[in-house]
């Protein structure tokens, strides 16, 4: 029976189209001239403005912006992605405490994205808001922010931007810490108790360096929180060096060196950290003191993926 279940089912299973990957489809791509490090300066007076990083977040599903005006204490957030309908929204929140829902689409190559905010003044009608990002020529994008206070018989300027963008100095070549570069979130144990951990692993200083961000929640009532930092940099020979800072207080040199698909640091007089990519693309990471017969004596270990 089982074998006449299998040749029923399998023509089945063999015709079943794959699953499209989530965000995959053009239309979530339609923003992504927004995508970089910028430099914004007032159309009108060339003054600066400000900086903004639009990045791609939850695997491409939506774009993450982070503004810092440059007169200082002025900074706002927004979080950008298609909507069931098709149409593009985003929610915009800043340290004024203005929030913004607008939603838009692509139109003749430009994003216009549309909302409104409380009326100016009790009886009058809402305040519209029309923001129009453009390409422009070399790589730059126009921010043009109009309002409207007549439910959009006139509109007047909020904000005209140049986009120039920021360039970072060419990528160093790949190195095993460089393949590691993002998030990762897992499970594990630190001195036989449970813990959950995040690393995030991020090139800096024009990628001459990469810092490791290592965050655990365990200890003795399983919440409490241990952090660690280590700013690596590349030797000729290809190998690291590096300084690590924890939450415990504690300060070790780290001499690191890879081979094959793992990365092996070590740190203090006596401690070894093993990063080691297993074939199913999952991160094992593994803690070890040295004993005093040259042993090694697992503390710590855990399996994290990518987020």
């Amino acid at each position: 029976m089982i074998v006449a279940a299998l040749a029923v089912m399998l023509p089945l299973l063999q015709s079943a189209p794959a699953r499209p990957r989530p965000c995959s489809e053009p239309v979530h791509r339609q923003f992504d001239f927004w995508l970089g490090a910028w430099d914004v300066v007032v159309v009108a007076k060339g003054r600066f403005a400000g900086t903004n990083r639009i990045e791609l977040v939850d695997h491409g599903c939506a774009l993450s912006e982070s503004w810092s005006s440059g007169g200082g204490g002025y900074t706002g957030h927004s979080l950008n992605s298609v909507g069931g309908d098709g149409r593009w929204r985003q929610t915009w929140v800043d340290s004024s405490g203005l929030r913004l829902e607008l939603v838009g689409e692509l139109v003749d190559g430009k994003m216009v994205l549309e909302g409104e905010t409380k009326a100016s003044a009790p009886g009058e009608p809402p305040v519209k808001n029309r923001i129009t990002w453009s390409p422009e020529a070399e790589g730059r994008v126009r921010q043009h922010w109009e309002t409207s206070a007549d439910a959009g018989k006139t509109w007047t300027t909020a904000f005209d931007g140049m986009y120039h963008p920021v360039r970072s100095p060419a990528a160093r070549a790949e190195s095993f810490l460089r393949t590691l570069a993002g998030g990762w979130i897992g499970t594990g144990t630190v001195n036989q108790r449970e813990a959950h951990v995040e690393l995030a692993v991020e090139p800096v200083l024009g990628g001459r360096f990469v810092r490791l961000n290592w965050v655990n929640n365990g200890g003795k009532d399983g919440r409490d929180l241990f952090e660690g930092l280590a700013l690596y940099g590349e030797l000729p020979d290809g190998s690291f060096a590096a300084t690590w800072w924890d939450s415990q207080g504690a300060r070790h040199a780290v001499t690191a060196t890879a081979e094959g698909s793992a990365l092996t640091a070590l740190w203090g007089e006596r401690g070894r950290t093993v990063y080691r990519l297993l074939e199913s693309g999952a991160l094992e990471v593994t803690d070890s003191l040295k004993q005093s017969d040259g042993s090694w004596s697992e503390f710590g270990k855990s399996t994290l993926k990518r987020k």
